[in-house]
This record gives C-alpha cells, sequence and structure tokens, in this order.
C-alpha cells in the first residue's frame, strides 16, 4: 500500500461519522453495481443464509448503511429496522426503500431513546471494528435482541493489516486495540478518502460478547473472493449468537 496508514490512540466519533457520509454515495453505487466482491459473494450471502435459517420474525440492521442489506432483510421479516449515525446514508437508504424503517442513531443512542425495543435478531455487518466503544456496541446489541440472536460480520484482525499492508508498520501490534486510518478502497479502486476503523485483537470481541450475555454458536472464518493464489488467508469472520434473556 502507497497511500499512507496512521495510527491512533482514539479519535472523535463526529469526525468518523463525517468519514462516512463522505463515503456514503460511494457505497451505494458499488453494492447496487455489483462492484464490491467482498459484499456481494462473501458477506451478503453468509448473513442472509442465516436469516433463512433462522425463525426471526423481527430483525434491526445496526450500522445499516445505505440500506442495500436492510431491503433484502425486509424481505424475510415481519418488521424491519435500519439504524445508522450517517445521517447521508440513511436519507440514500430511504430514497431507495421507503418501505423499511430506516432512522439516523447509533446503537447506544436508539436503545437509549426506547429501552424497551426488542427483536428477534440483531444484524452488524462489517460494523463492529468501525465502533470506537465495542462495549457499548455489543451491550446494545444484547439489549435490542435479548431472548433472541446476532449475526455479525468483522474484518479478521489476524489477516486484514496483512491484506492491507500494514501488520508491519511502526505503531500497530496485533495484541494492541488502535484505531487505524486507511486510505478508502476496495481490493481494486482507491477514491481519495479515508476510513476509520478500530484493530482489535480477537479475544477483545469474545471478552466483550461474554459480557453482554451473548453466547456464540458459530464462529467462521471466511475467505474474500481472490484465489487462494492472490491471498491464502480469510479476510473475515461470521459470529452467529444468543443473546441470554
Amino acid at each position: 500500500m502507497t497511500e499512507p496508514v496512521r495510527f491512533y490512540d482514539r479519535k472523535d466519533e463526529t469526525a468518523i461519522i463525517r468519514e462516512w457520509d463522505s463515503i456514503a454515495p460511494i457505497r451505494d453505487r458499488q453494492v447496487a453495481s455489483h462492484q464490491d466482491a467482498s459484499y456481494e459473494r462473501v458477506l451478503e450471502p453468509w448473513i442472509l443464509g442465516r436469516v433463512d435459517r433462522s425463525t426471526a420474525h423481527s430483525i434491526v440492521d445496526v450500522g445499516c448503511g445505505t440500506g442495500r442489506l436492510t431491503s433484502k432483510l425486509r424481505l424475510r421479516a415481519d418488521e424491519t429496522v435500519g439504524i445508522d449515525p450517517s445521517a447521508v446514508s440513511i436519507r440514500l437508504a430511504r430514497a431507495h426503500d421507503d418501505a423499511t424503517r430506516f432512522d439516523i442513531a447509533t446503537a447506544e443512542d436508539w436503545v437509549r431513546c426506547d429501552s424497551e425495543a426488542r427483536f428477534d435478531l440483531a444484524v452488524a455487518n462489517m460494523v463492529l471494528m468501525d465502533a470506537l466503544d465495542l462495549d457499548g456496541i455489543v451491550g446494545a446489541l444484547a439489549t435490542l435482541a435479548r431472548g433472541g440472536g446476532v449475526l455479525a460480520t468483522i474484518a479478521h484482525p489476524a489477516f486484514w493489516p496483512i491484506y492491507w499492508d500494514y501488520a508491519g508498520s511502526d505503531g500497530f501490534s496485533y495484541l494492541d486495540e488502535t484505531v487505524v486510518e486507511t486510505p478508502f478502497r476496495t481490493s481494486s479502486k482507491s477514491y481519495g478518502l479515508v476510513a476509520t476503523h478500530v484493530h482489535r485483537p480477537i479475544e477483545t470481541y469474545l471478552s466483550s460478547f461474554n459480557r453482554h450475555g451473548l453466547v456464540v454458536t458459530a464462529f467462521e472464518e471466511l475467505r474474500g473472493p481472490e484465489s487462494i493464489e492472490k491471498f491464502p488467508y480469510p479476510r473475515f469472520i461470521g459470529i452467529e449468537a444468543s443473546v441470554l434473556p
């Protein structure tokens, strides 16, 4: 990677939301025009396959972005809600789907406003590694899906840094939680924008799940769409968990 990667101890949440406001129109075009092979061939099929095997009648899509996945979830449930803190993302979601409820909020804020809301299933697709406060969002998922289930996908902490070529950079350590600012890009194109995620070792995710009563029932390492010769390691993780009542 020739473009710079920057590491921080912390970053302001409003700055990250502004990043996603800028990225949202590009992401929406990518997904709508089938340009994101990882999403189309790996992440969405994994989530929808798990949903199709569930008995969920109500689903909340946390960090729904521009709602392309949420719209497909709506076809599989009696009630579906998408929430995301990016106002631009939600505006785009509402523009292409006026039958689904979309709210501008973080999961934590949404729970604070409606602490009695309950869903059979909470979905968080490529969201947990974008959250500055992991315990906050996992706790919100646990509240929203109490007695139900959670489906989450994340970038694989062990191999994502290798894939994007910053694993050996000064200031990065696998065992340390680190805010990582990278150029926003897919495997084939860069856009002149930045995106922020938080690197955490796998045990940090599992410990947070355990603290909030999420019992992992499936943990699957997912390869990207590229050939094994190009990149032989899994780039994503899919986690299914039941939530204690």
